[in-house]
Protein backbone atom coordinates (compact mmCIF):
# COMPACT_ATOMS: atom_id res chain seq x y z
CA UNK A 1 0.00 0.00 0.00
CA UNK A 2 1.20 3.50 -0.84
CA UNK A 3 1.02 6.33 1.70
CA UNK A 4 1.51 9.99 0.81
CA UNK A 5 3.20 12.39 3.20
CA UNK A 6 3.21 16.16 2.93
CA UNK A 7 5.70 18.55 4.54
CA UNK A 8 3.90 21.88 5.00
CA UNK A 9 6.27 24.71 5.84
CA UNK A 10 6.10 28.49 6.07
CA UNK A 11 9.42 28.74 4.28
CA UNK A 12 10.31 27.56 0.76
CA UNK A 13 11.19 23.88 0.49
CA UNK A 14 14.80 23.11 -0.48
CA UNK A 15 15.17 22.23 -4.15
CA UNK A 16 15.95 18.81 -5.57
CA UNK A 17 19.70 19.48 -5.64
CA UNK A 18 19.75 20.49 -1.96
CA UNK A 19 17.75 17.39 -0.99
CA UNK A 20 20.07 15.22 -3.08
CA UNK A 21 23.08 16.69 -1.24
CA UNK A 22 21.42 16.01 2.11
CA UNK A 23 20.68 12.37 1.19
CA UNK A 24 24.28 11.92 0.07
CA UNK A 25 25.58 13.32 3.36
CA UNK A 26 23.15 11.07 5.25
CA UNK A 27 24.52 8.03 3.40
CA UNK A 28 21.23 7.25 1.65
CA UNK A 29 21.75 6.06 -1.96
CA UNK A 30 19.13 7.29 -4.41
CA UNK A 31 18.28 7.70 -8.08
CA UNK A 32 17.04 10.85 -9.77
CA UNK A 33 13.88 10.09 -11.70
CA UNK A 34 13.36 13.15 -13.84
CA UNK A 35 13.96 16.73 -12.73
CA UNK A 36 11.84 16.66 -9.56
CA UNK A 37 11.91 13.14 -8.07
CA UNK A 38 14.43 11.34 -5.85
CA UNK A 39 13.88 7.61 -5.32
CA UNK A 40 15.77 5.99 -2.47
CA UNK A 41 17.37 2.64 -3.18
CA UNK A 42 17.47 1.18 0.33
CA UNK A 43 13.96 2.25 1.36
CA UNK A 44 10.65 2.38 -0.60
CA UNK A 45 10.51 6.18 -0.41
CA UNK A 46 10.16 8.71 -3.23
CA UNK A 47 10.58 12.45 -2.70
CA UNK A 48 8.74 14.74 -5.09
CA UNK A 49 9.50 18.45 -5.24
CA UNK A 50 7.05 20.81 -6.89
CA UNK A 51 9.25 23.63 -8.16
CA UNK A 52 6.24 25.78 -9.05
CA UNK A 53 4.96 26.19 -5.49
CA UNK A 54 8.11 24.97 -3.70
CA UNK A 55 6.38 22.15 -1.84
CA UNK A 56 7.55 18.64 -0.97
CA UNK A 57 5.73 15.36 -0.66
CA UNK A 58 6.86 11.78 -0.19
CA UNK A 59 5.37 8.50 -1.30
CA UNK A 60 5.96 5.46 0.91
CA UNK A 61 5.31 1.92 -0.30
CA UNK A 62 4.73 -0.46 2.61
CA UNK A 63 5.56 -4.16 2.16
CA UNK A 64 5.93 -6.99 4.70
CA UNK A 65 9.71 -6.55 4.65
CA UNK A 66 10.12 -2.77 5.03
CA UNK A 67 12.12 -1.64 8.11
CA UNK A 68 9.37 0.66 9.38
CA UNK A 69 11.33 2.26 12.21
CA UNK A 70 14.20 3.24 9.92
CA UNK A 71 11.73 4.62 7.41
CA UNK A 72 9.93 6.72 10.04
CA UNK A 73 13.22 8.00 11.43
CA UNK A 74 14.30 9.16 7.98
CA UNK A 75 10.98 10.89 7.35
CA UNK A 76 11.31 12.92 10.54
CA UNK A 77 14.99 13.65 9.98
CA UNK A 78 13.89 15.02 6.62
CA UNK A 79 11.15 17.12 8.22
CA UNK A 80 13.76 18.75 10.47
CA UNK A 81 16.01 19.37 7.47
CA UNK A 82 13.27 21.17 5.53
CA UNK A 83 11.77 22.87 8.61
CA UNK A 84 8.33 21.36 8.19
CA UNK A 85 5.70 19.28 9.94
CA UNK A 86 4.71 15.84 8.68
CA UNK A 87 1.17 15.23 7.45
CA UNK A 88 -0.22 11.86 6.43
CA UNK A 89 -2.86 12.09 3.72
CA UNK A 90 -6.23 11.14 5.17
CA UNK A 91 -5.11 11.62 8.77
CA UNK A 92 -3.47 15.04 9.02
CA UNK A 93 -0.46 16.11 11.07
CA UNK A 94 1.29 13.17 12.74
CA UNK A 95 4.00 12.68 15.31
CA UNK A 96 6.71 10.08 14.96
CA UNK A 97 4.89 7.49 17.10
CA UNK A 98 1.59 8.01 15.28
CA UNK A 99 3.19 7.49 11.89
CA UNK A 100 4.99 4.38 13.11
CA UNK A 101 1.74 2.91 14.41
CA UNK A 102 -0.08 3.53 11.14
CA UNK A 103 2.65 2.12 8.92
CA UNK A 104 3.43 -0.83 11.20
CA UNK A 105 -0.26 -1.73 11.45
CA UNK A 106 -0.54 -1.76 7.66
CA UNK A 107 2.57 -3.91 7.43
CA UNK A 108 1.17 -6.41 9.92
CA UNK A 109 -2.14 -6.45 8.05
CA UNK A 110 -0.21 -7.58 4.97
CA UNK A 111 1.69 -10.15 7.00
CA UNK A 112 -1.55 -11.60 8.39
CA UNK A 113 -2.98 -11.83 4.88
CA UNK A 114 0.11 -13.73 3.70
CA UNK A 115 -0.04 -16.08 6.70
CA UNK A 116 -3.76 -16.78 6.25
CA UNK A 117 -3.19 -17.53 2.57
CA UNK A 118 -0.42 -19.94 3.53
CA UNK A 119 -2.74 -21.56 6.11
CA UNK A 120 -5.24 -22.15 3.30
CA UNK A 121 -2.55 -23.79 1.18
CA UNK A 122 -1.71 -26.09 4.11
CA UNK A 123 -5.31 -26.95 4.95
CA UNK A 124 -5.59 -25.44 8.45
CA UNK A 125 -7.24 -22.13 7.54
CA UNK A 126 -10.42 -22.86 9.54
CA UNK A 127 -8.55 -23.38 12.82
CA UNK A 128 -6.40 -20.30 12.26
CA UNK A 129 -9.53 -18.23 11.57
CA UNK A 130 -11.21 -19.45 14.76
CA UNK A 131 -8.19 -18.79 16.96
CA UNK A 132 -7.53 -15.41 15.32
CA UNK A 133 -11.14 -14.36 15.86
CA UNK A 134 -10.95 -15.26 19.57
CA UNK A 135 -7.87 -13.08 20.07
CA UNK A 136 -9.34 -10.11 18.19
CA UNK A 137 -12.67 -10.45 20.01
CA UNK A 138 -10.91 -10.55 23.39
CA UNK A 139 -9.21 -7.25 22.54
CA UNK A 140 -12.54 -5.65 21.55
CA UNK A 141 -15.18 -6.61 24.16
CA UNK A 142 -18.74 -5.74 23.27
CA UNK A 143 -17.96 -5.38 19.56
CA UNK A 144 -18.28 -7.79 16.64
CA UNK A 145 -14.74 -7.51 15.31
CA UNK A 146 -13.18 -10.12 13.02
CA UNK A 147 -10.75 -10.78 10.17
CA UNK A 148 -12.39 -10.23 6.76
CA UNK A 149 -10.58 -12.60 4.43
CA UNK A 150 -12.12 -11.07 1.32
CA UNK A 151 -10.84 -7.59 2.14
CA UNK A 152 -7.79 -8.91 4.01
CA UNK A 153 -8.20 -6.70 7.06
CA UNK A 154 -9.82 -6.55 10.48
CA UNK A 155 -13.31 -5.06 10.41
CA UNK A 156 -16.12 -4.33 12.83
CA UNK A 157 -19.58 -5.51 11.76
CA UNK A 158 -22.08 -2.66 12.14
CA UNK A 159 -25.74 -2.41 11.17
CA UNK A 160 -26.67 0.28 8.67
CA UNK A 161 -29.05 2.90 10.04
CA UNK A 162 -28.81 1.92 13.71
CA UNK A 163 -27.87 4.66 16.25
CA UNK A 164 -24.82 2.68 17.34
CA UNK A 165 -24.14 1.42 13.83
CA UNK A 166 -23.24 3.27 10.66
CA UNK A 167 -25.16 5.74 8.51
CA UNK A 168 -26.33 4.74 5.04
CA UNK A 169 -24.07 7.37 3.44
CA UNK A 170 -21.03 6.03 5.27
CA UNK A 171 -21.96 2.44 4.46
CA UNK A 172 -22.23 3.19 0.75
CA UNK A 173 -18.62 4.36 0.73
CA UNK A 174 -17.67 0.84 1.82
CA UNK A 175 -20.36 -1.15 -0.01
CA UNK A 176 -22.00 0.75 -2.88
CA UNK A 177 -25.20 -1.32 -2.78
CA UNK A 178 -25.66 -1.11 1.02
CA UNK A 179 -29.20 -0.59 2.32
CA UNK A 180 -30.84 0.17 5.68
CA UNK A 181 -30.64 -2.86 7.95
CA UNK A 182 -27.62 -4.40 6.22
CA UNK A 183 -24.56 -5.39 8.22
CA UNK A 184 -21.35 -3.85 6.89
CA UNK A 185 -17.76 -4.61 7.79
CA UNK A 186 -16.12 -1.29 8.73
CA UNK A 187 -12.31 -1.15 8.88
CA UNK A 188 -11.20 -0.67 12.50
CA UNK A 189 -9.44 2.56 13.39
CA UNK A 190 -7.23 1.19 16.14
CA UNK A 191 -4.04 -0.75 15.30
CA UNK A 192 -5.45 -4.23 15.98
CA UNK A 193 -3.36 -5.80 13.22
CA UNK A 194 -0.28 -5.22 15.37
CA UNK A 195 -1.78 -7.25 18.19
CA UNK A 196 -3.15 -9.93 15.88
CA UNK A 197 0.18 -10.41 14.15
CA UNK A 198 2.06 -10.61 17.45
CA UNK A 199 -0.20 -13.47 18.45
CA UNK A 200 -0.32 -15.18 15.05
CA UNK A 201 3.44 -15.16 14.54
CA UNK A 202 4.01 -16.86 17.90
CA UNK A 203 0.98 -19.21 17.89
CA UNK A 204 1.62 -20.39 14.32
CA UNK A 205 5.35 -19.88 13.67
CA UNK A 206 5.19 -22.27 10.71
CA UNK A 207 3.10 -19.67 8.88
CA UNK A 208 5.95 -17.17 9.10
CA UNK A 209 7.60 -18.44 5.94
CA UNK A 210 10.67 -17.69 3.88
CA UNK A 211 9.07 -14.54 2.43
CA UNK A 212 10.54 -12.61 5.36
CA UNK A 213 7.33 -11.65 7.16
CA UNK A 214 8.77 -12.04 10.64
Amino acid sequence: MTFTLDFPSRTPTPGVDALADWLTQAGEPFDRNGPSTLALRALPLRLLVNAADQTLKAQVEITPEVPVQRLVDLVFFLSVQVGADVELRGLGAVRRATLWLRLADEQDRMRIADAVELAGDRGNEEKVFKDLWQVIASASPGRDVRWDNGRKQIVELLEVGEPEGISLAEAKVIVSHAEEGDVVGVPVAEPLHLLAWRWLSTAYPALVDERGTR
